[in-house]
């Protein structure tokens, strides 16, 4: 019952990192509202390669919500490539948008490019903002990456912050993890219905790492 590996099919491991292809991370969320005085930040996912902050094979994406200015923020680190602390969603996207006790869909992709790294944020199937950031591209991640979701996999660069720490407060569903950028055609068309498994059989879905 274990994952197969093949390379030509992109099976692989699981949260596989490779920007150049794309990441897209889907899921449902229902939040009713924040407690700053329990965390100041929650977390989504957090992807680490076990790799220490300090060395040039650093690995990190991390995706958390913060009730303070932009809600939606992450950050994706390779060495000194990459970003930290990045709003993703547009002004327009509040906290209030997030916390209004409702089952929303969200999904975020990442895309490297040669000068920058793309950006997208989806709001129930729809495009709610589009981003380029940085000067340069990001590499593949290295090693093997582990993965939480709903709270910190270990310390975050320059934090006291503890793994366990940033617990999600909220009920999430339906969470995909794409080792591919899904387009904006595929989201829309598939962010309120499954997109079934299989993918140590089905050679349509060997992109989908974790369902």
């Amino acid at each position: 019952k274990s994952i197969k590996y093949d390379e030509n099919k992109n099976r692989t491991q699981n949260f596989r990192l490779m920007p150049t292809e794309g990441n897209t991370i889907e899921f449902w969320l229902k939040k009713d509202a924040f407690d700053g005085t329990k965390t100041r930040n929650e977390v989504i996912l957090d992807l680490w390669n076990n790799e220490v902050t300090s060395s040039s094979n650093y690995g990190r994406l991390t995706i958390y919500l913060r009730a303070v200015g932009n809600p939606i923020r992450a950050t994706l680190r390779n060495g000194s490539q990459g970003f930290d602390d990045q709003a993703i969603a547009s002004s327009n996207f509040t906290v209030s948008s997030l916390t209004d006790s409702n089952w929303h869909h969200y999904a975020i992709s990442f895309v490297s490019q040669s000068s920058s790294i793309k950006t997208y944020f989806y709001v129930d199937g729809d495009l709610e903002n589009e981003l380029e950031i940085g000067s340069a591209g990001i590499d593949e991640i290295s090693g093997r990456v582990n993965a939480r979701i709903g709270a910190l996999k270990t310390s975050p660069s320059g934090s006291s912050a503890l793994a366990g720490a940033g617990k999600l407060s909220g009920s999430i569903d339906e969470f995909r993890f794409w080792k591919a950028r899904r387009t904006s055609k595929q989201i829309n068309l598939n962010w309120y219905r499954p997109v079934e498994g299989g993918s140590n059989t089905e050679d349509n879905n060997t992109s989908l790492g974790c369902y």
